[in-house]
């Protein structure tokens, strides 16, 4: 059976028992000799992204809303700028 440490050691050597759960030790914390809780070392996280999940679900029906792109675009660019 492993050795159990009480919370005071755990409290006290805190940084000492995360490094060696981190080398895949296990620590066990308790009181009496007998096991509470177990300190192990966290699986890394993979972020995940995704990129275009709208992407052909959004639709304009409304002719209103292209007409104010013509609008922005003479905002930027002024009143000669190439509609085609």
């Amino acid at each position: 059976m492993d050795k159990v440490i009480t919370i005071y050691d755990a409290k006290t050597n805190l940084s000492k028992y995360i490094k060696q759960a981190k080398a895949g030790e296990p620590v066990y914390i308790g009181s009496y000799g007998e096991r509470e809780v177990m300190l192990v070392a966290a699986k890394p996280q993979k972020a995940t992204i995704t990129f275009g999940t709208a992407t052909g679900k959004i639709k304009c029906k409304d002719a209103s809303s292209q007409a104010a792109d013509v609008d922005i675009q003479e905002m930027f660019y002024g009143k000669d700028w190439d509609k085609s």
